[in-house]
């Protein structure tokens, strides 16, 4: 089984809660997760981050779980740094992800300048892949910062809606977000929480960046929906308290919290 891009979700998704603790504007929060595919415990993921007025940072750490660990060798680390600006908008200066996934070291470092990213670092080399034409690339946030933009508004103006255009190093993705509404969490995967909570729902879809002759890029064309239900927890705010979205590959995966906590 391959994780390249449930990897990229699940730091997609995990990194929600950059936007969302305003209460904790100059706090630190660690949260725990766990990652279920088709039912199976298949991932464990730690996510840190911290919001101030003018910008965000913050990490996430994915590795294999359960029965899943005797047979994958994973351990992926992603950081981020960011500015907001005085629109709400979101201005990337970093984003490094790196670690053993499939059997590899693969490393993917961007450094952005004037709102356009620059790949300085990309081992392996992907040359299997479609080249992303450079026009495309101004404006363009990692996926990071593209949670981190498109979700804060939800703690700015209460509304969860936009477009963002994402670049990881290798793909081109389009995030949409409309929300949010009040629902319920659904429950089976020992959730920490029940209840209702704000859910945003998002499409997403892969642009560019497809696999030469890849049998598969139809489905990894095609719209993939999704949503995160975020809970008020006393102490830190609005969190990400569960995550579900589709893989074009994978099929549905759920990312449930275990815990979250302010040091």
């Amino acid at each position: 089984m391959t994780f390249k891009a449930l990897v990229a979700g699940m730091a997609l998704a995990l990194m929600a809660g950059l936007g969302c603790s305003p209460a904790r504007a100059e706090g630190q929060v660690n949260a725990a997760y766990a990652v279920y595919l088709k039912g199976f415990h298949v991932l464990n993921a730690q996510a840190s981050y911290q919001l101030q007025p003018w910008g965000y940072g913050g990490s996430t750490q994915i590795k294999p779980a359960g029965l899943i660990s005797w047979f994958v060798t994973m351990d992926v680390t992603s950081r981020v740094q960011g500015k907001f600006t005085p629109d709400g908008n979101v201005q990337p200066v970093l984003f490094d992800s790196g670690g053993i996934s499939r059997g590899k070291h693969r490393h993917v470092r961007l450094e952005f300048s004037n709102d356009i990213p620059k790949v300085t670092d990309l081992q392996p080399p992907e040359t299997d892949r479609e080249p992303i034409p450079d026009s495309s690339l101004p404006h363009t946030v990692d996926t990071l910062s593209g949670m981190a933009h498109l979700l804060h508004a939800l703690a700015t103006t209460g509304k969860c809606d936009g477009t963002q255009i994402i670049f990881d190093g290798i793909r081109l993705s389009e995030m949409v977000v409309h929300g949010p509404t009040m629902a319920d969490i659904p429950q089976g995967q020992d959730e920490a929480y029940s209840g209702q909570a704000l859910r945003c729902d998002f499409i997403g879809r892969q642009l560019a960046g497809f696999v030469k002759d890849s049998p598969n890029r139809a489905k990894l064309a095609s719209p993939q929906p999704g949503a995160v239900w975020f809970r008020k927890i006393d102490g830190l705010g609005l969190v990400p308290v569960r995550i579900e979205f589709n893989h074009p590959k994978l099929g549905r995966v759920m990312v449930v919290m275990q815990h979250a906590v302010a040091p």
